[in-house]
């Protein structure tokens, strides 16, 4: 990850909208891609949390400079905070690794930003933070399954009965 010390606060907060409004793009586009009832939910579930995030970010940046509003990239440097690639061969496993490295440099992104940041306004960075973490967590998971079972994506699991 690119050092964040020397950037001015604003810069990064915009960087970070960016970041969750591309990342909410790509859990809605996987969530309709996939058929496994449960893996759509999970990306839904991921989907609508990362526009959370990016409203949090906008009131965020609201209460800290007067109502003003981010200016928002059309892109995010990948060395600051990736962003996940899909091609028509990506497979499913791809995908869910470019999407755990996205959430644990979103996790490592907050926490240090946090530190830049006083109190109230550093705890809810803290707070993404560590949602960052449990997305990174619940992708792993999904990555590790995706591995081990080839079409993990096309199974409706939650109808196979054992």
């Amino acid at each position: 990850m690119v050092s964040i010390a020397n950037q001015p606060v604003k810069k990064l907060l915009g960087y970070a909208v960016r970041a969750e409004a591309d990342a909410n793009r790509i859990y809605t586009r996987m969530a309709g891609r996939v058929r496994n009832s449960l893996l759509k939910e999970k990306f839904q579930l991921l989907a609508l949390e990362e526009k959370k995030h990016k409203d949090i970010i906008l009131r965020l940046f609201a209460s800290m400079w007067g109502g003003e509003k981010p200016e928002i990239p059309g892109t995010v440097d990948a060395r600051l905070l990736p962003a996940v690639s899909i091609k028509p061969s990506s497979s499913l496993a791809d995908v869910l690794n470019q999407a755990m490295n996205a959430e644990k440099s979103a996790r490592e992104f907050y926490a240090s930003l946090a530190k830049r940041i006083k109190a109230p306004n550093r705890q809810m960075l803290m707070y993404l933070s560590k949602v960052e973490n449990t997305h990174y967590l619940m992708l792993r998971s999904e990555y590790i399954l995706a591995l081990q079972f080839e079409d993990y994506a096309e199974k409706d699991i939650d109808k196979v009965i054992t």
